[in-house]
């Protein structure tokens, strides 16, 4: 399942805030329409595995799973652009900035998927 996302730079949190406004977001049992947790609680009943895509990072992540309210998060974007993500989320790298623009095609057609690199550290700073 993938969370709604309104804009890249609001966290889950924010996303939620933002529907406040909107009328009629709740449904008669009073469950948030724009929620996933009905369709989580619906499979997790018959032993499915929910998997959460949508604007995860390093810093939401863990918090879905330790609230119970996903098995597995799906990282898009952020793999394509960090081929060696498992090892900057274990390490707490810094992540490549993604090009949006590039994910379907690209001009010149190497640039994109193939182009981003694995982590390689600073170089030190010879001191005077």
């Amino acid at each position: 399942m993938i969370e709604p996302q309104f804009d890249e730079v609001l966290d889950e949190q924010e996303k939620l805030a933002s529907l406040a406004d909107i009328k009629s977001a709740t449904s008669v049992k009073g469950t948030n329409l724009f929620s996933l947790t009905p369709f989580r609680q619906i499979l997790q009943r018959g032993g499915i595995r929910f998997l959460a895509a949508g604007n995860f990072n390093r810093d939401n992540a863990a918090s879905k799973l330790e609230s119970d309210d996903a098995d597995v998060i799906v990282f898009g974007r952020w793999f394509i652009s960090n081929p060696d993500l498992p090892s900057r989320l274990v390490e707490g790298l810094p992540f490549n900035p993604y090009d949006r623009p590039t994910f379907y095609g690209a001009d010149p057609p190497s640039k994109g998927y193939v182009d981003y690199s694995l982590y390689t550290a600073p170089a030190a700073k010879i001191g005077a």
